[in-house]
């Protein structure tokens, strides 16, 4: 009996703090991951960073995060586009993935990952004004973490690359009336560049 009442009472806790997280984004709850053919883009693209960062010399501390976030951009790019969305099936384990080779950088030394710290930290004063949204913030939080593994080049280069890009691409969208912008597609590409140009010196 004790037992019974035991899980009515974890019942009843779990479907209240449900109830107060669907209440908190206006009773609606984010839909489930659902994957695209044109998301399996993410394997050769894979492909394509391991065998650049091999070839720039990059360890297996900066290849695993990177090569996480190349593997689900085109996922994250069409659903962005989309639905003007980045679920936390997919920018979660990347930040996860990008903290924790962020914490290795750190542990020896290194002081890269505070500039890639930095760089979440823009994107949340700018999401603070109403300039993004918070799934913007946790990818690039995530890109610039994990492009810090590569320097501290990187993640500034990407962050400058993606808002330069996006900017470009709002003020088009702007011209043609329209007022919504993904910004995850940018930040793919501004992440893309900074990498590439570290890897290219």
């Amino acid at each position: 009996m004790e037992r019974r009442r035991g899980a009515a009472a974890a019942a009843a806790i779990v479907a209240r703090v449900t109830a107060t997280a669907e209440a908190s984004i206006g009773g609606r709850t984010a839909p489930p991951l659902e994957l695209r053919p044109i998301d399996a883009l993410g394997l050769p693209l894979a492909a394509v960073a391991v065998w650049a960062l091999l070839g720039a010399g990059a360890d297996a501390v900066a290849l695993l995060p990177l090569v996480a976030a190349a593997a689900a951009a085109p996922a994250l790019a069409r659903i962005d586009q989309a639905e003007r969305r980045l679920p936390n099936a997919l920018t979660l384990p990347l930040l996860a993935l990008a903290t924790a080779a962020a914490a290795v950088r750190l542990a020896t030394g290194d002081l890269s990952p505070l500039v890639g710290l930095a760089c979440g930290a823009a994107l949340l004063g700018m999401a603070a004004v109403g300039g993004m949204g918070m799934g913007d913030v946790k990818l690039g939080a995530a890109l610039a973490l994990a492009a810090s593994t590569l320097g501290w080049l990187a993640p500034v280069a990407g962050l400058v690359a993606a808002i330069m890009l996006g900017g470009v691409a709002g003020g088009v969208l702007l011209a043609l009336g329209r007022r919504s912008l993904a910004f995850g597609p940018w930040l793919l590409t501004g992440a893309a560049v900074g990498v590439a140009l570290v890897a290219a010196v």
